[in-house]
């Protein structure tokens, strides 16, 4: 190969360089843009219980207590007086303590308001509550910023999903001495509420709740 040819090569390298359509490098970018905002949008979080408490949450909260006495035992005989009283670390007291004088009386227990009672029975709420599970992924929902319009939220995928606990043991103690006359062994109960949405408007729940809310 001559010296003019090598030249001619190199022109013509050069020039094909020089002829690349500049928007491949915008789709390339555009691309991993959107990428990037799908995946920031991919999120797993973990919550606690939330209150004021929604319809649902009383639901799991109340089923799960319910559930936790269907096998609990009453370890005296019947027939006996007794007041209760909740111990636990929630706002929770009055309503658990309502429950469980209802079992009692059920299970044939007195239980007299005018303080003539010969037992406490006393409720320790080791947990009472609402874990909460959140599973995203998709676009979140955006609002001004960069954008000039809002975006709604679109889930490729998407689960919320939200069980309840409840987790007690009675003492039955003397009112008199405060002796320890009789312990139960620790109970406990759950229910479940879960949400799905799938391909932004397919949504669907599974639930052990009865009956489901709406």
């Amino acid at each position: 190969m001559n010296t003019t040819d090598v030249a001619q090569s190199s022109t013509f390298r050069y020039s094909g360089r020089d002829t690349i359509n500049p928007w491949n490098g915008c789709a390339w970018f555009l691309t991993l843009s959107m990428w990037g905002l799908i995946l920031s949008g991919c999120s797993s979080t973990y919550e606690t219980t939330k209150t004021a408490r929604s319809p649902t949450e009383q639901l799991l909260l109340t089923q799960s207590l319910k559930r936790g006495l269907i096998d609990a035992v009453l370890p005296i005989p019947p027939g006996q007086s007794v007041a209760v009283e909740t111990v636990g670390l929630t706002g929770d007291q009055a309503f658990v303590t309502a429950l469980i004088e209802k079992w009692l009386s059920r299970e044939g227990l007195n239980l007299p308001k005018d303080g003539k009672e010969s037992l406490i029975a006393r409720v320790t709420l080791d947990a009472f509550g609402t874990l909460q599970d959140i599973t995203f992924f998709g676009i979140p929902q955006i609002s001004g910023g960069l954008l000039p319009i809002a975006v709604p939220e679109l889930a490729f995928y998407k689960a919320q999903r939200q069980r309840g606990l409840a987790r007690f043991s009675i003492d039955f103690i003397e009112k008199k001495t405060g002796r320890l006359i009789r312990s139960t062994p620790l109970y406990e109960g759950d229910a479940f509420y879960h949400q799905f949405t799938m391909l932004f408007a397919i949504n669907y729940r599974d639930t052990d709740l009865l009956p489901p809310p709406p």
